[in-house]
């Protein structure tokens, strides 16, 4: 049996960041979305971060608890800068 080899163009069409998800290295913020951030996500944000303080790395929970921080940080660039 042999294996078809794939060129590089094969391998990646039809991938956005929408649905590219290996290695989490493909991402679409919340204005690549057309969504907008509200001061309740904000708020939300931060009382998840509370709980999830104690998250260890790279566990489902300290998965969310970056993500978390890293919203929160742009949210505050925009919103609140210094």
């Amino acid at each position: 049996m042999s294996k078809k080899i794939y060129s590089e163009s094969e391998l990646v069409e039809g991938l956005t960041p929408y649905n590219t998800h290996a290695d989490e290295l493909a991402s679409a913020s919340l204005s690549e979305m057309g969504l907008k951030a509200s001061e309740s996500d904000y708020t939300t944000a931060l009382k998840r971060i509370e709980a999830l303080l104690d998250a260890e790395l790279n566990t489902p929970e300290g998965d969310v608890l970056e993500k978390l921080i890293s919203f929160v940080e742009a949210y505050e660039d925009e919103h609140h800068p210094i």
